[in-house]
């Protein structure tokens, strides 16, 4: 049998649930692979100010969206669905009515304080409208995404994502090159495919559900998401809160400086969703089997892989830029090293966080998340008045170092609550490999005004490591067995 015929034979013995999965994550990796190729092109459409509107507006959508939708649409859903599993389709449509009306609500309040909030926020009352447009329809499409994901339902969701990730950027594009007012034009392009594909949703929503309110539902919902929403907000502002600082302190122009390093640094991060989705169910078997010696070496092995990916990033950050961007953006540079290695931290604290939720120790992880949050608040707040807006970067990558710290301290009380002797991690080795990230992402910003040489530095380093890979992986081995 021919290798293809293999493929499509393993294929079709795959699971509903595993097919599922992948189509998800194919599409996940399509929808940042796409909003990552399209950078080169609308930073070149726009000005820095325009496009640093964008980033603005982008910024507070993803804020505000929790604070009227409180996440129901992504987070706790599947409680309901298995709690009213009877009456799923009603379920999810009387969440819809409940979201609509938060959303209203919400909106009520906005028209009341208008010229404070759009003052506030930095963005005029017609992007303000738009945003509230966006923000009503887009829990419609995850609720029914998510709603179809349940029951490993995959085909026309993912027809769906791949449409509207295609047809949004081609629209947006279209847009940009047809107006003057390309911020503008950017921003109503993207609402007009959410709204139009979202508003369908709605109504089929409801009419298939036939519930928009009902009571128990209401309450389920509100109960199980309220006492979370402060957790939620803390992780968004850790994402999010240094572009809104930014645009406070220095205006549009040093924000979209920042989002295109932003986005080129955390490219990594399609990287660390897909090893954390695939390395945590098999974690979950070793922690069920006792098997701390292969977890502390795969997890060591895969910390290893990740650093060199964060210090290739880092070395190649100029060229990154280059392309992304035009000569205005070039100091963006000096940010994409710190927000790297930020992407090294978030896998490390997603390692130890796993072992917190399989312990079920999960009642310190809002607190640690609002800690995090805060610091970062108060680091921007100081750090960018003094430092312009390169400070953001470093405020993260320190932010990200007390999220992992405080995470790590949280796992050890959950191994110590649940008797596990053995340390499930090669601490001393992690210690030591997060320690030659961060010297490592120094040294490369120190080559960045050579030119050329930085190619041969980091191009003689590479074949070191392939010459004494032996030795490394023996010593790195040793250590994960000492642990």
């Amino acid at each position: 049998m021919k290798w293809p015929d293999k493929l499509k034979s393993a294929y079709q013995q795959l699971s509903d649930a595993k097919k599922t999965s992948i189509y998800f994550t194919i599409c996940n990796f399509l929808q940042r692979g796409t909003a990552f190729i399209t950078v080169p092109i609308f930073t070149r459409l726009l000005t820095t100010q325009e496009y640093g509107v964008y980033s603005v507006y982008q910024t507070w959508f993803e804020l505000l969206v929790v604070v009227t939708s409180l996440k129901l649409p992504y987070e706790g859903l599947n409680n309901g669905l298995i709690r009213y599993e009877e009456d799923k389709d009603g379920y999810v449509s009387s969440i819809a009515g409940l979201i609509s009306v938060m959303t209203l609500g919400w909106l009520v309040v906005y028209l009341l304080f208008r010229r404070w909030i759009d003052q506030f926020i930095g963005l005029s009352s017609l992007l303000m409208g738009l945003m509230f447009i966006e923000i009503f329809f887009n829990p419609p499409l995850y609720l029914w995404t998510n709603r179809e994901r349940f029951d490993f339902r995959y085909r026309a969701p993912v027809a769906v994502t791949v449409a509207s990730t295609i047809v949004s950027p081609v629209i947006a594009i279209v847009a940009v090159l047809c107006t003057p007012y390309k911020a503008e034009a950017r921003i109503i392009a993207t609402v007009a495919v959410q709204g139009v594909s979202g508003a369908a949703l709605y109504v089929y929503l409801l009419k298939k559900g036939g519930k928009f309110f009902n009571a128990t539902y209401w309450k389920f919902a509100l109960r199980f998401n309220l006492p979370l929403i402060f957790y939620y907000l803390s992780q968004t502002v850790l994402n999010q809160a240094d572009r809104i600082m930014i645009n406070y302190y220095e205006g549009t122009g040093s924000t979209a400086i920042y989002s295109v390093a932003y986005t080129a640094a955390t490219l990594t991060l399609l990287l660390v969703s897909a090893i954390n989705g695939s390395y945590n169910p098999w974690m979950y078997k070793k922690l069920k089997a006792g098997a701390y010696g292969e977890i502390r070496k795969q997890s060591t092995l895969i910390c290893l892989m990740l650093g060199v990916v964060v210090l290739l990033m880092t070395a190649f950050a100029p060229d990154l830029v280059a392309l992304l961007a035009t000569g205005e953006y070039q100091s963006a540079i000096w940010v994409i090293p710190p927000v790297a290695a930020s992407v090294f931290f978030v896998f490390l604290y997603m390692l130890f966080a796993n072992v917190e939720m399989y312990y079920g120790e999960t009642r310190l992880i809002p607190a640690v998340s609002i800690i995090s949050a805060g610091a970062n608040l108060v680091l921007n707040a100081i750090f960018i008045p003094l430092f312009g807006f390169l400070a953001a970067g470093w405020t993260t990558l320190v932010s990200y170092v007390l999220l992992t710290l405080l995470h790590f301290l949280v796992m050890k009380r959950a191994c110590r609550r649940h008797s596990v002797e053995e340390n499930v991690f090669a601490e001393k080795r992690l210690a030591v490999l997060t320690v030659a990230v961060i010297v490592g992402c120094f040294a490369m910003m120190a080559l960045y005004r050579v030119g050329y040489w930085r190619y041969l530095v980091f191009l003689l380093a590479g074949l070191a490591g392939i010459w004494k890979r032996k030795s490394l992986l023996a010593l790195l081995k040793k250590g994960t067995g000492e642990e």
